[in-house]
């Protein structure tokens, strides 16, 4: 399995907006680990309404060109921005700080710090950095992720709740139930499902029987062996044609 080495200077050096630049190499692979680093991603899912481009840095270091609400970096997912690649950042474990940030126009200093946090990252494992809410309310949740792949024939997924208003939340895939009264910032444990039958994922208040927000349906979310973190982001309360409104997006892990 080959490596993507993502070398920043270069990109820094070759942009007006970044003057000064510093040495950053982050190496990023879908699916192998780096002896004795930590693979990390950050996804980002503070729904602002004006939704403006954040970068991210790891240890003061600018690691991201600006990305927008709902963004895993570096990777993607589906129902967010990014690509369809299950990336991940080889960084070192142990103590690490990771920021989000507006630019000041034409420069690489920052113009509104949004949130900074220390994270302490495993050696050899998988984790990813979700972060919610706005403003001073801004908030993260340090998840392991899946180092292998299900068998052939099955999808395997996590579902974590990031509505900080929406209360304990179900999370159905067609008309099933498959994680129940899941509170905020709280994971359930690993489930699976067989690939190939798509149906709508759908969010209840728990217990309840009215939808929260829409729905969502891809084939993409059923792919053969495919390992996703299910989210709900957003608030509770704003019309579906808000930006803010309840929504499911699915990370890939691999």
């Amino acid at each position: 399995m080959k490596y993507i080495k993502i070398i920043f200077p270069l990109l820094l050096c070759m942009s007006a907006i970044f003057p000064a630049c510093k040495k950053n190499v982050l190496r990023v692979s879908p699916y192998e680990l780096t002896e004795g680093k930590a693979l990390f991603k950050v996804v980002y899912a503070s729904p602002y309404f004006k939704n403006p481009g954040v970068v991210v840095r790891v240890n003061d270091e600018i690691v991201s060109s600006p990305i927008t609400y709902a963004t895993p970096y570096p990777g993607g997912g589906l129902n967010t921005g990014g690509g369809s690649y299950a990336d991940y950042f080889s960084v070192k474990a142990g103590e690490n700080t990771v920021s989000l940030s507006i630019l000041k126009v034409g420069t690489g200093t920052d113009s509104v710090l949004l949130y900074k946090t220390p994270v302490t990252l495993t050696a050899n494992e998988f984790q990813s950095l979700h972060i919610t809410d706005t403003s001073t309310s801004t908030t993260s949740v340090l998840i392991k992720d899946a180092a292998n792949k299900p068998d052939s024939g099955l999808v395997e997924y996590r579902f974590l709740n990031l509505i900080p208003n929406g209360g304990p939340l179900d999370l159905y895939f067609g008309t099933t139930k498959v994680a129940s009264n899941i509170a905020f910032k709280q994971i359930t444990d690993t489930f699976h499902l067989a690939a190939g039958n798509s149906l709508a994922w759908s969010l209840r208040l728990a217990g309840g029987s009215t939808t929260l927000g829409t729905a969502y349906t891809s084939a993409s979310t059923v792919a053969n062996q495919r390992v996703f973190t299910v989210i709900a982001r957003g608030y509770s309360g704003p019309a579906t044609t808000d930006i803010r409104s309840p929504k499911i997006s699915l990370v890939y892990n691999k």
